[in-house]
């Protein structure tokens, strides 16, 4: 009988645990902000870039700027120094 109990709390520890599995990560396409290149960096492109992208996060980066953080949930948006998009890209 103390078998019995014993497999019925792992079983059911299990089912639990199974459910608990973290959020799918939304993979960034950054294909979808080509369309933005030679724009002004406005807000309002940026946020139809991150639409877009179906990226969670957004950053932009100046000309010369690097970045070793990599995140494949988040779309880079690349300017010059005139604030212009040069490059949309996933990473």
């Amino acid at each position: 009988m103390r078998g019995n109990r014993a497999l019925l709390g792992l079983s059911l520890g299990c089912a639990l645990l199974a459910g608990c599995g973290g959020e799918k990560m939304m993979r960034c396409t950054s294909a979808s902000g080509s369309w933005a290149i030679g724009r002004v960096a406005e807000q309002g492109v940026l946020d139809r870039i991150q639409a877009e992208s179906r990226a969670t996060r957004i950053r932009t980066l100046g000309a010369g700027e690097t970045s070793a953080d990599i995140g494949m949930d988040r779309v880079t948006v690349h300017v010059d120094a005139q604030d212009r998009i040069t490059a949309v890209t996933c990473d």
